[in-house]
C-alpha cells in the first residue's frame, strides 16, 4: 500500500530515515518516483532499458548517500542532479555502439506507429506525441533545462546542476522555447493544432 506522501516534509522524512525509519524512505520514494521517471524518460528517449537502469541506480545511490546528505530543503534538486550525473557517467563509460537510442526513423518496427504527419495531430495523445517529438529534436542541454523547469526546479538550481551560469541556463530555455514554438507552428500551418 502506498504511503501518504503529504504528511511530512522532505527534511522530516530524511531525518526519520537516517534515524532508522524505513517507512520514511518509502514515503520519499513515492513522492518523487513518477517525477524522476518522467524526467529520465524525456532525457533518454527511445531507450526504456537505460531509463530503468539509471532510475534504479539513482535510488541506490540516494540510499547510500542520504545519511551524509546536507539538508538544505532542496532534496528534489539533489535527486535530479544525482540522476543526471549517473546518466552522464554511463554515457562516458559506454563504448561506441553500446549505448544507443532508437529514433522512430531508424526502426522499421516502430516507424509507422510514431511517425507524425499533420493529418494525425488531432487528439490530445497525438498532440503529446508532437510535443515529445519536438522535445527530442532539441539539443541535450536545452531539453534538460526545459524538462527540469517542468519539474519546478529553479533556474539557479538548474545552473548548479549543469555547472554553468544562470544566464546560460536562461539562454538555453529561451532557445528551447523558440525551437518548440517554431516546430509547433510548422505543424499548425495545417490548421490541426489549436
Amino acid at each position: 500500500m502506498q504511503p501518504d506522501v503529504n504528511e511530512a516534509s522532505d527534511s522530516q522524512l530524511i531525518k526519520a530515515y537516517c534515524s532508522g525509519d524505513e517507512g520514511a524512505f518509502n514515503t520519499l520514494y513515492y513522492r518523487y518516483r513518477k517525477l524522476l521517471y518522467g524526467y529520465l524518460t524525456n532525457m533518454i528517449p527511445g531507450n526504456p532499458c537505460e531509463v530503468d537502469e539509471v532510475f534504479e541506480s539513482t535510488w541506490l545511490r540516494v540510499i547510500d548517500k542520504l545519511p551524509k546528505y546536507r539538508d538544505d530543503g532542496k532534496f528534489g534538486a539533489w535527486l535530479f542532479r544525482v540522476a543526471r550525473n549517473i546518466f552522464i557517467d554511463r554515457v562516458r563509460m559506454s563504448k561506441p555502439g553500446k549505448f544507443v537510442t532508437i529514433d522512430a526513423e531508424d526502426s522499421p518496427d516502430i516507424a509507422g506507429s510514431t511517425e507524425l504527419s499533420p493529418d494525425r495531430v488531432t487528439g490530445s495523445s497525438d498532440l503529446a506525441q508532437v510535443i515529445q517529438k519536438a522535445l527530442s529534436q532539441l539539443p541535450d542541454e536545452q531539453r534538460e533545462v526545459f524538462l527540469l523547469r517542468e519539474q519546478d526546479l529553479s533556474f539557479k538550481e538548474i545552473a548548479d546542476m549543469q555547472r554553468c551560469s544562470l544566464n546560460t541556463v536562461l539562454s538555453r530555455m529561451r532557445y528551447a522555447l523558440k525551437s518548440l514554438r517554431s516546430f509547433l507552428s510548422e505543424i499548425d500551418r495545417g490548421g490541426l493544432v489549436k
